[in-house]
């Protein structure tokens, strides 16, 4: 054993693990390459997430509502609990940097909003399970959900994402912890950090010349200590027989989780991570969840009973789901199909309607045309009634004129004086008896 350390040892005093920092894409809002894994590692715990709640009967749509209630928490809570636990001596910084853009007002540039709304500088990974876990809470409170299946719903989700983000912690060389000594056997996990980074918990401790300094990657020995944890949760999540109580894989996570995290945190400078009542705000939040994952574990083992699964393993699961989606979009596609026929059916049919009664419409035309022809006279009949019609004038005229003159007639007739002509006399007529008369007086 001792000659394996100490070909170790030989083997590695040279060199250590290469110095890696991925930089930031700076587009008014810096786009920092660890956040950009961090996202691709939530899309990639949503999977598991997913599979795990399917399989236990939860609908989609609490799936995307317990998604992004722990999403938004998480980022929220990551960002503030950081800006209280690690930058509070930045809270009220007046630095102003002049926006890319003459015409873009200076407090308005990104660069230039409060710390408490720069989501992008400096996150905590306590944080985001605290914010994460008050959006859980929020949501299993308002929907009235089963506590204990969906904590291991967002568990079987938020660890695998976690590991991924730490990841991004390995490749921006971000959680730098203490030196580590060349020639110790296990130097070969460290990294060596150039010194020009001015590194004075580091210089320190190793004062000299020398162009780099060996040193802990925090992100990295993490990252190393998930994966088997990833391992042993995702098995106990997904294995079809020995099922465990509902809620043990989230406790079981704390109970894992908390104290490798604790005595970690000794490695990490006090510049960096400052210190109350000699602890971190990490260790005093892995006291909390350690405790807290005690209790429930007591709980969950004394009272609990398994989530019951839909199907015997996931994979049946995914396969009958496979199966209801096939069926739906057949029965989505049948119903398009009967649709465009029933549409193409009342397009016929107005079509149709439209040619009856551009038909009727011409055969009424025609009708019309042809009563009247019948009815106007042709050429010559119009010209000869058009004669016989003046002649009828003219006549009527001299009838007018003659009954003008006979009505004038009539009125010098009235207006002469009546002429008495002498009575013709008789004999033995009246003027014989008048004579008579005369005598006997």
């Amino acid at each position: 054993m001792s000659a394996l350390a100490l070909m170790m040892s030989a083997g590695t005093t040279a060199t250590g693990l290469p110095y890696v920092h991925l930089g930031a894409l700076d587009l008014g809002i810096p786009i920092q390459w660890f956040g950009v894994i961090v996202a691709v590692g939530v899309l990639i715990g949503a999977t598991p997430l997913r599979r795990y709640a399917e399989w236990h009967g939860v609908g989609d749509d609490h799936i995307r509502g317990l998604l992004t209630w722990v999403m938004i928490g998480g980022f929220l809570g990551a960002h503030e609990f950081d800006v209280i636990a690690y930058q509070w001596d930045r809270i009220g910084e007046a630095t102003l940097v002049v926006p890319r853009w003459s015409w873009f007002p200076v407090p308005l540039w990104p660069s230039n909003w409060p710390l408490v709304l720069r989501f992008w500088d400096g996150i905590s990974s306590y944080g985001g399970f605290i914010g994460g876990g008050i959006g859980y809470a929020l949501f299993v409170w308002w929907k009235r959900l089963p506590v204990r299946l969906f904590a291991d719903v967002t568990m079987v989700g938020l660890l695998p994402a976690f590991t991924i983000g730490r990841i991004g912690c390995t490749l921006v060389s971000d959680h730098i912890g203490s030196a580590v000594d060349p020639n110790s056997w296990y130097a070969w996990l460290a990294m060596d950090y150039p010194r020009k980074l001015n590194l004075a918990h580091l210089a320190e401790t190793y004062p000299g010349t020398t162009e780099f300094i060996r040193a802990w990657n925090l992100g990295l020995v993490e990252l190393l200590y998930l994966i088997p944890v990833n391992v042993l949760v995702l098995w106990l999540a997904f294995r079809p027989s020995k099922r465990m109580p509902a809620g043990f894989l989230t406790v079981l996570t704390g109970v894992l989780y908390a104290p490798v995290r604790f005595f970690l945190d000794f490695l990490r400078p006090e510049d960096t991570d400052p210190r109350y009542v000699g602890l971190t705000f990490a260790q005093w939040s892995s006291i909390l969840a350690f405790g807290l994952a005690l209790y429930g574990l007591s709980r969950i083992l004394k009272t609990g009973a398994p989530a019951e699964p839909v199907t015997r393993t996931s994979r049946e699961m995914q396969e009958r789901l496979r199966i209801v989606l096939r069926e739906d979009a057949e029965a989505h596609k049948q119903d398009a199909a009967g649709r465009q026929a029933e549409a193409e059916r009342k397009k016929a049919e107005i079509a149709k309607a439209r040619a009856e009664r551009d038909r009727e419409d011409a055969e009424l035309e025609a009708a019309e045309r042809a009563a009247a022809g019948a009815v106007k006279p042709p050429a010559a009949s119009a010209a000869a009634a058009s004669a016989a019609s003046d002649d009828d004038d003219e006549d009527d005229d001299d009838d007018a004129d003659d009954a003008a003159a006979v009505d004038a007639a009539a009125e010098v007739a009235v207006a002469k004086p009546a002429v008495k002509k002498p009575a013709a006399k008789k004999p033995g007529g009246k003027s014989g008896k008048s004579s008579g008369k005369k005598k006997k007086r």
